[in-house]
């Protein structure tokens, strides 16, 4: 971020030619040079791909397309734009539902038509000055260097800046994505012992959470909501904590009150979708798949998840012609996506059974399994769980169970995961089974690890590499195999004569469970430690 509003580089992004030249007007009178304006959303994604903008002002209705704040959500989602750029929202419009859907996407400034220069020179002055500290960070962020972002915030609140609780806002954040729960732990604990902020209280909650302490994280969401009824987060965090609780009618009722406040939130509306499907609430499943598949008509977030769960509810209200025609526009709309095909086959395969034919759902199927074995890789969690639901429909139980075993085998640690494939054998009334299988699944998992840890603590590093790279080709998708047999090899380096060919397997590992998960914090350290040995040589 440049020192002074002169030096910074802004994108002025709006439908209407007029408001372009008026607010380029506007900027150039500041003293501001480098501006580029762009006409609608993708012309905007692709300037801000290529130029890295210090300001963006974008006005929230972009006509036919994208809107400002599906453009700010896929900025965010491809790393366009940091925490240093400052994102001005500007819009006429002054409806509850925009405002709180623009909101949780988290502009830095929020304009109401009309603006004058001097208000807009105000609040461009202000944002450069409480951005000039985050650049440093940023540039951590952008690496996904989580680790180093994180002794940058350090580095900037013992500067005594001018916005403290922003910084350690965003280290909550990246301890939370790092899963250092105790280091979030002492952050929130720090923060609320000076003040009671709905953030701190809501990511307290979020820790409980993850300890399984579902009661004490309960109450502190609904504290939160108590005392700050709008900070609808806390109401999407409590609605999860209820059906870990196991009362899937209260976080359906508090979903459905939430997407009052602020429906525009694709998550949210797939969590009231879900959860009212899960309890046979199929009218309410149909509303929120609905509203998910408009929110994301131009979003990022678009999936073929919303198409053919949405198909499953209609099939389930004796709808299955108008189930058929959401998956006609699901191949239309994912036309060149090999997984989206596999989901929408393995819909049309329950879709027809339920219509009686037979032939039909047995050929969709098959269609599903010849795509998902042409595939070079394990198809995804969300991919495997829907292809499990749609062989339970067609009677094959057993192939649904070995897919779902898979699925918990690659995710062991994902408690929500297995949540999800729970309901799932609950559905089938084959609960106990369904927790057999999670549990031996699991077991099996940890079994490998274990072994392959105890024979390279006992020195054989060659036979704890060979069993975890077997497990590793079973199972590409478990990263506490990849990054355990990305360890054994590290050791296994300071015993073998060639040390490239190993380093390059750790590279390629390391690389994987990248695309995994950016924020895994041993795979960070490994290649620290990669690093470090090869300078040794």
């Amino acid at each position: 971020m440049p020192a002074t509003l002169q030096q910074a580089t802004i994108l002025i992004i709006d439908d209407f030619q007029g408001m372009r030249t008026m607010l380029r007007e506007f900027v150039r009178s500041m003293g501001v040079t480098k501006i580029d304006t762009a006409s609608h959303g993708k012309e905007a994604l692709t300037q801000l791909s290529n130029v890295k903008y210090d300001i963006v002002i974008c006005d929230f209705n972009l006509g036919a397309g994208q809107n400002g704040q599906q453009v700010l959500e896929e900025a965010k989602l491809h790393n366009y734009i940091g925490v240093s750029t400052v994102w001005v929202m500007v819009t006429a419009e002054k409806t509850h539902e925009m405002v709180m859907g623009a909101a949780e996407i988290k502009p830095d400034d929020y304009l109401l038509k009309p603006i004058n220069q001097a208000l807009l020179e105000n609040r461009l002055v202000k944002q450069i000055a409480r951005k000039q500290s985050l650049g440093p960070i940023e540039e951590a962020i952008r690496s996904q260097d989580y680790a180093a972002a994180i002794v940058r915030c350090d580095e900037q609140i013992k500067a005594k800046v001018l916005n403290p609780q922003e910084i350690l806002r965003i280290k909550s954040d990246l301890l939370l994505t790092m899963e250092d729960f105790d280091g979030a732990c002492a952050l929130f604990q720090a923060v609320l012992a000076i003040r009671s902020v709905p953030w701190a209280k809501t990511g307290m909650g979020k820790v409980r959470f993850h300890a399984q302490d579902y009661a004490g994280a309960r109450d502190l969401f609904q504290q939160v909501l108590h005392e700050h009824p709008m900070y609808i987060e806390a109401a999407d965090w409590l609605a999860k904590t209820y059906a870990a609780l196991g009362d899937a009618t209260q976080a359906q009722q508090i979903l459905s009150e939430a997407v009052k406040v602020s429906p525009n939130s694709p998550t949210r509306q797939k969590l009231l979708a879900d959860t009212a499907y899960r309890n046979g609430a199929l009218a309410v499943a149909q509303t929120a798949f609905e509203k998910i598949i408009r929110i994301n008509e131009f979003s990022p977030h678009k999936s073929p998840t919303a198409y053919t769960e949405l198909a499953r509810v209609l099939s389930d209200q004796a709808s299955p012609l108008e189930a058929l025609k959401v998956l006609e526009r699901s191949k239309k709309d994912f036309k060149y996506n090999a997984h989206a095909a596999i989901q929408t086959a393995a819909a049309e395969s329950t879709v027809y059974q339920k219509m009686g034919q037979d032939d039909r759902a047995q050929a969709a199927m098959a269609r599903a399994e010849s795509l998902m074995a042409g595939l070079p890789s394990k198809v995804s969690a969300e991919v495997a769980v829907d292809v499990a639901k749609s062989l339970f429909a067609l009677g094959m139980k057993d192939k649904a169970c070995a897919l779902l075993g898979e699925v918990i085998q690659n995710n062991h640690e994902n408690t929500e995961l297995s949540r999800q494939v729970e309901n799932i054998f609950e559905r089938q009334q084959l609960g106990q089974e369904g927790q057999a299988l999670i549990a031996r699944s699991r077991q099996e998992v940890v079994a490998i690890n274990n072994q392959g840890v105890t024979l390279a603590k006992t020195g054989d590093f060659l036979g704890g590499v060979n069993l975890l790279r077997a497990a590793a080709q079973k199972l590409p998708n478990n990263e506490v195999i990849l990054v355990n047999l990305c360890s054994l090899l590290i050791g296994l380096m300071s015993r073998e004569s060639k040390k490239d060919l190993l380093a390059s397997e750790v590279r390629g590992l390391l690389e994987r469970v990248h695309q995994l998960n950016p924020a895994n914090r041993k795979s960070q350290q490994l290649a620290d430690t990669l690093t470090r040995v090869l300078g040794r040589k």
